[in-house]
């Protein structure tokens, strides 16, 4: 287990989701009031319960447990995590909460996706209790004393139920996927940041990331703190790429689908985008880790834009 510090009291601990380091970020803010953002799967909370107690910090001290979305990879560790810290609030998006209090149906559509994988990768999903949840309106602040606050607001485009934590004391924003994936190896391979948008079924909307990206923009912001994965200046180009290639994204999926192609035609569509922009920075072929580090995030972003369309259709 390792805590990076990141200043301004802000604190990076790998959960090595899935058994994978550099996939999946937690962060701690120490102020007078404690937050972790992120609890990532169950697996994984026994290195953030690690991290907290190589910071010092007491079960009476963490004041918040805050969740961009209900995705099991960023709050599937929720409930485990109160065991450790049961005086902890917990913050989610007022689409989200049920499925934290009663978190049955996220069990079961995970393992239709996963099948018997998914208690290794996932462990136990504890409910969280109904007293501990708030959900924050959109625009609200909460004060973590001695001056540290929060903005949370709802951020829609990845998934309806998805909210981001602005934070001016380091002119950053807690993305959690709405600015999508950060794939530090790949980063290091090309020699700067390599970011992709992450478009997942079942709740993609281009219009409403759009709407995300403008919005963002206007809080001039620096650092971006990717769940997946770690943190990232340059916050103004983060959200332009985002911006461009989720409609590079909705646009060739649109010319597939016309075309008579289906999922697998999107994917390989994306495949080939991601090729020739890496091309530039040397030669990449499939057979290498690269391949590895993308697949599953290339899947999902090509059945989370064909699911778009076909909810299109039913419109």
């Amino acid at each position: 287990m390792s805590v990076i510090s990141l200043g301004e009291n802000i604190y990076q601990v790998d959960v090595c989701d899935q058994g994978v380091t550099e996939r999946t970020s937690c962060y701690i803010i120490l102020a007078e009031k404690v937050t972790i953002i992120e609890t990532g799967a169950t697996p994984g909370i026994g290195r953030l319960v690690e991290a907290t107690k190589s910071l010092g910090v007491s079960p009476e001290q963490l004041a918040y447990i805050i969740v961009s979305h209900i995705h099991l990879d960023h709050s599937g560790g929720t409930g485990a995590l109160l065991r450790e810290f049961p005086k902890a609030q917990v913050l989610v998006h007022p689409r989200g909460a049920k499925h934290l209090i009663e978190p049955s149906r996220l069990i079961n559509a995970a393992r239709q996706l996963y099948g018997a994988s998914f208690d290794v990768l996932f462990g136990e999903i504890y409910p969280v209790p109904e007293e501990l949840v708030h959900t924050p309106e959109d625009g609200e602040t909460l004060n973590l004393g001695g001056g540290r606050t929060l903005t949370i607001y709802h951020a829609p485009g990845h998934a309806r139920h998805h909210m981001i934590l602005h934070d001016p004391a380091s002119r950053g924003i807690f993305s959690g996927d709405c600015l999508g994936c950060h794939y530090p190896l790949v980063s290091r391979l090309i020699g700067c940041p390599y970011i992709l948008p992450i478009t997942p079924p079942s709740e993609f909307d281009p219009a409403a990331f759009m709407e995300t990206f403008d919005r963002l923009a206007g809080l001039n912001l620096e650092n971006v703190y990717f769940t997946h994965f770690g943190r990232v200046a340059d916050a103004s180009v983060i959200i332009s790429r985002n911006k461009e290639l989720v409609r590079v994204f909705a646009e060739t999926g649109r010319h597939v689908l016309a075309a008579g192609g289906g999922l697998k035609e999107i994917e390989e569509a994306l495949w080939s985008m991601l090729w020739g922009e890496l091309s530039q920075y040397g030669k990449f072929d499939r057979n290498n880790s690269i391949t590895e580090v993308l697949a599953t995030d290339m899947g999902l972003n090509a059945g989370g834009i064909a699911n778009y369309f076909e909810r299109m259709k039913k419109r």
